[in-house]
């Protein structure tokens, strides 16, 4: 017999790109520097040769790297913001609720339904309680800004839902239940036209690159710091960049002016310095941090602490805690027992010296969100939520992908031990922890009617995914300290 070649077809599922650790972008005021592309790569050879040494993302830049050694590897970007831009789109959705994506937008601008899909489109009136209990609301997220969401009314006549995309056809208008069927039986499509602001626009342009984390540098040394575009104050900064990471798995660091304070008033948002949280709102995905950086002779600070303690974040593990992580940072003081127990009760991580115990390190107090409940309250917990998130969702979507799973019994059991796969590599890396691990499709146990619904409907309708994630302590308490006579 002859020697032979065995030839194997196999076909593959799509690959997709791993979520890094800590893919960071500096939004930055004014036009991008000549010779640097938007948004711009940078690393920590080439950006002093990239960005001139008078701009502040150039300060901004030696803050952060002089915190991070480069491991684990990351991205970093610059992004310059330019002007907003007219925009519009297929909103995604069904029902009452649709949206386009990239969000801070300054407005909604108008809604159309096209009813059966065939470019019939009908202008739909915003909504009038009085008049037009069919038309749309846009919504304003929880800082203030267009997330890009339009609800219908949902206004109930005689216990029927009278909400929903309204349209003519043959004479007679349509709206409620009876448009919203129309509609998903005959593939009708609803279109957005908005105007999205550049922190939108920046949302567009970097959310691809896989950024986890943004930030808005600004010299703290200001009285009164404006934001990013000049014509706001730098609160609103923080306030644009957490629309922006609203459902993008990104978080924003931000820092207070070197002016602030407890106890005292921070004029563009109208409350205590301590208390920013309650005009920015209770969100998983806020970063703040006060630090009194020292001032040079131009009356500029000489670091950066958002992006200082950018760099920190990004050079640890994401599992692992900030609190009492060691800065580098220039200061001109630290914050004493009392200010940082202010600070802390705000949620601000600030920076102090344990002195008294000889350190003579500045470190972090903790590693704060603004979230209002435990663990999400704390950064690296937030990390981690996303690692799982992404890679739960990244790999059902190369198993649907394959287009070899079935609804039955063992293509559900399929789905599970592609899950339990994603957390044993993902507890591998320290993302998760070992102990109690909870995979269920409800629909194992369905009715017969469950189950012929999802095969007509062609989906899942719900998979329950929990894990183990324990924390790292934070404080020590001795309650009995003393000799035994």
């Amino acid at each position: 017999m002859g020697n032979y070649i065995l030839v194997s077809w196999v076909t593959e599922s799509p690959s997709n790109q791993l979520m890094s650790y800590g893919n960071s972008s500096m939004l930055c005021s004014g036009n991008a520097p000549e010779g640097c592309s938007n948004p711009q790569l940078v690393t920590k050879s080439n950006y002093t040769t990239l960005i001139p040494s008078t701009r502040h993302e150039y300060k901004a830049l030696a803050s952060y790297y002089k915190n991070f050694s480069g491991s684990p590897t990351n991205n970093t970007y610059l992004y310059w913001m330019g002007a907003g831009a007219s925009v519009s789109g297929i909103a995604l959705g069904s029902g009452l609720t649709w949206y386009i994506k990239y969000p801070p937008y300054t407005s909604i601008d108008g809604v159309d339904v096209d009813p059966t899909g065939g470019s019939n489109w009908q202008e739909i009136a915003a909504f009038n309680i009085t008049t037009n209990p069919s038309g749309y609301i846009a919504v304003t997220g929880t800082h203030s800004q267009y997330n890009g969401y339009i609800n219908f009314s949902g206004v109930y006549i005689s216990d029927v839902d009278q909400g929903g995309p309204y349209f003519s056809s043959g004479g007679t208008t349509y709206s409620g239940q009876i448009a919203r069927d129309i509609i998903d039986a005959s593939g009708g499509k609803i279109q957005i036209r908005a105007t999205r602001s550049p922190f939108g626009v920046a949302a567009q342009n970097i959310v691809p690159e896989d950024i986890q984390f943004l930030a808005a540098p600004y010299d703290v040394a200001q009285t009164a710091p404006s934001g990013i575009m000049g014509d706001s104050g730098a609160i609103d900064d923080f306030r644009n960049i957490l629309s922006m990471c609203a459902g993008n798995r990104m978080m924003g660091v931000w820092a207070l002016p070197k002016a602030a304070s407890p106890g005292n008033n921070y004029a563009d948002a109208g409350v205590n310095y301590e208390n920013i949280r309650d005009y920015v709102g209770q969100d998983k995905n806020a970063i703040a941090i006060y630090a009194n950086v020292n001032t040079g002779t131009d009356g500029s600070g000489l670091d950066d602490p958002a992006a200082a303690y950018l760099g920190k974040i990004c050079d640890r593990p994401p599992h692992k805690t900030l609190t009492l992580a060691d800065i580098n940072i220039s200061l001109a003081s630290t914050a004493d027992e009392n200010e940082e127990a202010a600070w802390s009760a705000g949620q601000i991580a600030c920076i102090f010296r344990k002195s008294d115990l000889g350190f003579n390190t500045d470190q972090i107090s903790y590693g704060f969100t603004f979230s209002g409940t435990s663990p999400s309250n704390r950064l690296n917990n937030v990390r981690c939520k996303y690692q799982v998130e992404y890679n739960v969702l990244a790999d059902l979507w190369k198993l649907l992908s394959a287009g070899n799973l079935r609804i039955s019994k063992s293509g559900l059991g399929n789905i599970v031990d592609t899950i339990n796969a994603t957390l044993d590599r993902l507890q591998s890396e320290d993302i998760i922890d070992a102990g109690d691990r909870h995979v269920e499709i409800p629909l194992m146990n369905g009715s017969s009617l469950e189950w012929t619904n999802a095969r007509l409907t062609r989906r899942i309708p719900a998979i329950i995914v929990r894990w183990s994630w324990n924390t790292s302590p934070e404080q020590l308490n001795i309650t009995q300290f003393g000799e035994i006579l």
